[in-house]
Formats: structure tokens, sequence, C-alpha cells
């Protein structure tokens, strides 16, 4: 195996165990690899493989079905940016797509400095008021 084979078969395990390990319900653990090849069509051997870095060559329909059932853009196996960027920015635009965020986040774009700041203190006071943490915790 060239050494820029054995780089994609690192990238695509660690990738697939950070998935494993941190893209689930809050109110849960980790999806089994049962759980995973049932909601993709992959098989658990195909899965068990791409975790423990022996699957030197999976198909994009793979990588594609297994990015969709953790809800991260497909380029998470193959992109330069740090993974944790990545979800950071898929996290982002999720958030975006509700409506209400995506008004004030455009309604703020305008205002000087001194006025995001008061914006985004009165949000933490709502999210206090809520029982809140202030701030959405970052990904790693």
């Amino acid at each position: 195996m060239t050494e820029a084979a054995r780089e994609g078969v690192a990238r695509i395990a660690t990738v697939f165990n950070y998935l494993l390990d941190n893209r689930h319900p809050q109110e849960r653990g980790p999806y089994s690899i049962p759980e995973i090849a049932a909601g993709t069509g992959v098989s658990e051997s195909t899965l068990k493989g791409m975790k423990a870095g022996g699957n030197d060559n999976p198909k994009i329909n793979t990588l594609i079905a297994v990015a969709k059932f953790f809800d991260v853009p497909p380029d998470v196996w193959v992109t330069d940016k740090p993974l944790a960027e990545v979800l950071v920015d898929r996290d982002l635009h999720n958030a975006m797509r509700d409506a209400g965020i995506e008004a004030i986040a455009l309604r703020s774009k305008d205002l000087n400095a001194t006025n995001r700041k008061l914006v985004a203190d009165m949000i933490t006071v709502a999210r206090k008021s809520q029982g809140l943490e202030p701030e959405e915790p970052s990904s790693p």
C-alpha cells in the first residue's frame, strides 16, 4: 500500500471513530455498528473495516451513506480542513436553517460592534432564563 493510501485509510478510520464517539443524540450513547448498518444499508463487515482502518478502498456510496447517517457533509472523509472545523460548519449550517435564527443573524449584520455585543448579551440572558448554558458547547 502506498503512503497516500495509508493516509487515506487512517483518515477514514479517524473520522469514522470520531463520528461514532461524538455524533449521536445527547440522550443516548454512541450508535452501534449494527444500528449504522441498518440505517445505511452498508454491511457490518465494511463498517468494522472502516472503524479498524482495514478498509483501504471503500466505495463512494458507502462513504456518502455513512456521512448522511451522521448528518455530516460527504467531503468529511477527504477534506484538508480539521474535522472539528468541518463539523462546526455543518452544525452552524443546520442551526441557521431555523428561520428564527437566520432572521436574527440577518437583522444583526449591519450593527456596530457595541450593538452586536448587546445582542449577544441578551441571548446569554435568555439562555440562562431557560436554564441553558450561557453558550453552546463547541465541537472538539
